[in-house]
Order: structure tokens, then C-alpha cells, then sequence
């Protein structure tokens, strides 16, 4: 029989697994045989007892469901399953990531289409910007810090429409810091230098992740490169950035 989580999500395959959660692609069941393709996440069991992972998650679900933008994956319901363990279900995007995008691009020896990857990361930063330009009910400004802009982070589907996914390590603005302050959020690669000097995340912070996206998906390439952890972190505080036309001369 297949697995039902609420009585309602009947989980197909696993879709992806990150060091926090595990992704499903999973059909949401309804009267008269209604069903819907939805993704649903889930706390991995061995962090089901952490309160600061059960903080992100519910922290992640509460941020997710306040940016509605056609840019940015949406949030549908947040709950918890039979055995008490939190999960969290969006909308599937069937698709690729950019990531993939680029990888395969890189496996025939080829480079990536100019114009492609500029409209995927543009649409992207629509979505980044309504999370920016997020108000709170009071019609106050309460920005969204997405915190980890990485071309694994960005949808694109078979629509051809990119959204922004994964506000895991976001934090509004409005909020109470989530996290120990010493602690890097985001992948060493994708960070602003002032953030690995210890300076908190921001709206620029988020803009520059999307510009080594950018510069990473028409080189084919990393951008900082490093045989350890320190040496790309030393590369990103460095931010040693080559000119893409170094890579690409024929690029406008």
C-alpha cells in the first residue's frame, strides 16, 4: 500500500535529500479521485527531536507561505504526519534545476545559451525581489533574506517558467535571529564577502549569490575553486571574481 502522510499525500518517489529534510513528489488525494502533483518535505527522523531544526522548519513554512509570486515556489500546507514529525508541502515544479541545466551543458562540451540563462535569472530575481519588497500587514517594510541563492535553489520548468525555492535558511526581517549568530548560513561558494567576515546576511548580500549564479551557469564553471573548504571560503571572502569574458569573449 502506498504511504499516506495526513491521510491525504500519497508519497511516489523521492525527489531529493539534503543534510535537514527529504523531498518527495507526492500526489495530493481528494474526494471524487481529485489528485494533484505537490512536493512534500520532510525533517529527516534523526532531527526530529531538535528544536532549533524544528524552529528552521516551521520558520521556513511560516516565510514561505506569506511570498505569493508567480518567481517563487508556493507553500501549500504545513502539518504534522502520523508519527508527529513536521512536513511541509509545496507546488511541484516539474522541471530541472539550473544546476542540472548547466551540468548538462558541461557534459556535451557546450556552452549555455546566453539569452536562456539570462531570462531564467532575471525571472529568478523577480521572485527575489517580491521577497525583498515584502510588507507586513501594517504595510510596513519586512523584507525576506533568502540566504542561500545557489543555482540548486532555482527552478525552471517545463513551462518555462524559473521560480525561487528552498527559503529554508531565510529569515524575515521582522523576526528573532533563529540561529546562532557565528554560524555561515549558505554554501561557501555562493557568499557575499562581508558575510564571511561575520557581517549578517542583507538584500545586497542575496543580489551578489545571484550574480556568481549567473557568472557560474555561462562559464561552465565554479567560481571559487579550492581542493578545501577553507580555500573556497578564502576565495569568496576574496571575492576573486574574472572577468566572464575571459571565459566567453563573444558574450554582449
Amino acid at each position: 500500500m502506498p504511504e499516506l502522510i495526513a491521510g491525504k499525500y500519497e508519497l511516489k518517489e523521492m525527489a531529493g535529500k539534503g543534510g535537514m529534510a527529504t523531498v518527495w513528489r507526492a500526489l495530493m488525494r481528494g474526494a471524487a479521485g481529485f489528485a494533484r502533483p505537490v512536493a512534500l518535505k520532510q525533517i529527516l527522523p534523526q532531527l526530529s527531536d531538535n528544536d532549533d531544526f524544528i524552529a528552521m522548519f516551521v520558520e521556513e513554512a511560516r516565510v514561505g507561505s506569506e511570498l505569493v509570486h508567480p518567481h517563487i515556489v508556493q507553500i501549500l500546507d504545513f502539518g504534522v504526519d502520523e508519527r508527529r514529525n513536521y512536513f511541509l508541502v509545496m507546488e511541484w515544479v516539474d522541471g530541472i534545476d539550473l544546476g542540472h541545466f548547466g551540468e548538462a551543458h558541461q557534459r556535451q562540451n557546450k556552452a549555455t545559451p546566453w539569452p536562456v540563462v539570462t531570462a531564467i535569472v532575471v525571472e529568478a530575481l523577480r521572485g527575489l525581489s517580491a521577497a525583498h519588497e515584502r510588507v507586513d500587514v501594517n504595510g510596513r517594510p519586512a523584507p525576506v533574506i533568502h540566504r542561500d541563492v545557489t543555482p540548486q535553489n532555482i527552478l525552471v520548468g517545463t513551462n518555462g517558467i524559473a521560480k525561487l525555492t528552498d527559503f529554508g535558511l531565510a529569515r524575515a526581517m521582522d523576526r528573532a535571529r533563529m540561529t546562532q549568530p557565528d554560524v555561515v548560513k549558505g554554501k561557501l561558494g555562493y557568499l557575499a564577502p562581508e558575510v564571511t567576515m561575520g557581517k549578517p546576511a542583507s538584500l545586497k548580500s542575496d543580489i551578489y549569490g545571484m550574480g556568481i549564479v549567473l557568472w557560474e551557469i555561462l562559464a561552465g564553471r565554479r567560481l571559487h575553486l579550492g581542493d578545501t573548504d577553507v580555500q573556497i571560503f578564502m576565495s569568496a571572502r576574496n571575492a576573486e571574481v574574472p572577468p566572464i569574458a575571459m571565459l566567453r569573449p563573444h558574450l554582449p
